[in-house]
């Protein structure tokens, strides 16, 4: 197991493959919906959305202290930026998935379906 690293002090790529984690997970929540038996998918999806904002913004940090630092020797290099994926509603549930009654209408509002893949990012 790798030693734990304070995000602020991660380096660009550290921080880059954290940001691919996150939109992997929250593809994969978007397309097979998750096992919280508390929470429906789009509040979980929310989450993980917050994470990847929270990332950027290290990652948008680093970079601009790495300029700083640098005293422009070399050329600064463009990271390929992903759009932060759009925010879903709170009581969105992934339909047909094998988790999908999980809730049970445990739910204090009704729920908003919908279909495998409909979000994307």
């Amino acid at each position: 197991m790798a030693k734990y690293i304070p995000p602020e002090q991660m380096a660009a790529q550290q921080i880059q493959a954290e940001l691919d984690r996150e939109f992997q997970r929250w593809n994969d929540i978007a397309c097979s919906g998750c096992q919280d038996p508390t929470w429906p998918d789009g509040v979980n999806m929310n989450l993980v959305r917050n994470h990847i904002i929270y990332w950027y913004k290290l990652l948008d940090e680093k970079q601009s202290a790495d300029t700083q630092t640098s005293l422009f020797d070399m050329p600064t290099r463009e990271v390929m930026r992903r759009p932060v994926p759009p925010k879903a509603p709170d009581q969105y549930m992934v339909a047909g998935c094998k988790y999908s009654d999980r809730l049970n209408g445990r739910c204090g509002q009704p729920l908003v379906w919908g279909v495998k893949g409909e979000y994307r990012a």
